[in-house]
């Protein structure tokens, strides 16, 4: 649900939460000693068609002016994870909670689409919820794992959903579920299933990953940096943790420029 704003000079309809104005209506003049202005509201902003479009209203004279827009806080992501229980997730018990260090970043390795390749932007959320029912059932079925290996999944579509049971609820909180997915190999950095680790839906050893599902990475990784103070540089492909080739080639060479983009997003957070 959206709300309004009202001031001396405009009406805004302002997201949900947050600052940012999504429309504005600007106030006429109606009786200027008695403070009164006049205003047309769109139709949508009503659910009800007969509502009156036309009206005036007395703007207080101490009401402030509007602060710039800044967008909405990073943490307002996590608003828009796909739970488990949203995506009907088999049961399992919560695991162990720990003091993350590192955001490992995955790829599935396989393509959904080849043509072109990984560009499965009609991918619908259910496409994306059923993508996590097939990832849970091969990781409790065929590898054995308790649940699902990872943390949270990002589609092709943009879609972020939880994984292991409880990751969403402990990240919030500043913590980790101990996972799956990053098992050390000697001589590679320890702690991978005791961050979180996100799953790219597609294969990034060549193909690279289209705007929508970056933007989604860039968004996630920036809401866990801040809620669980984990400084953007500790960031890691799986390979840093285990002997695979994973997040692929081309999404390895690309976690400056996610470091990056997530420092900006993190300093333009409200």
């Amino acid at each position: 649900m959206t709300w309004l704003k009202m001031t001396r000079k405009a009406l805004y309809l302002m997201e949900r939460g947050g600052s940012r104005y999504l429309e504005k209506v600007d106030l006429d003049v109606h009786n200027l000693e008695k403070n009164e202005y006049k205003l047309e509201m769109p139709l949508h902003w009503f659910q009800d068609t007969n509502a009156p479009r036309r009206m005036a209203i007395e703007v207080d004279e101490n009401h402030a002016e509007p602060e710039p827009a800044t967008g909405q806080s990073v943490l307002d992501t996590y608003n828009r994870v796909i739970t488990t229980q949203q995506w009907g997730a088999r049961p399992r018990s919560v695991q162990p909670q720990t003091n993350p260090q590192y955001i490992v970043i995955h790829h599935t390795a396989h393509k959904t689409n080849p043509n072109p390749p990984n560009d499965d932007s009609r991918r619908t959320q259910a496409g994306g919820e059923q993508l996590a029912r097939t990832f849970q059932r091969v990781h409790i079925d065929i590898n054995g794992w308790h649940d699902s290996g990872h943390n949270f999944l990002n589609t092709t579509g943009g879609f972020l959903l939880e994984g292991r049971h409880g990751s969403l609820a402990a990240v919030i909180r500043g913590n980790s579920v101990r996972s799956a997915h990053a098992r050390s190999t000697p001589g590679k950095l320890p702690g991978g299933n005791e961050s979180p680790g996100i799953e790219n839906e597609g294969n990034f050893s060549t193909f690279q990953m289209l705007p929508q599902q970056w933007n989604s990475l860039v968004d996630l990784c920036a809401a866990i940096c801040k809620s669980c103070n984990i400084d953007p540089n500790n960031i890691r492909g799986h390979r840093e943790f285990s002997a695979t080739e994973c997040p692929g080639q081309w999404l390895f060479s690309q976690l400056p420029r996610l470091r990056q983009d997530v420092r900006d997003r993190l300093a333009r957070d409200r």
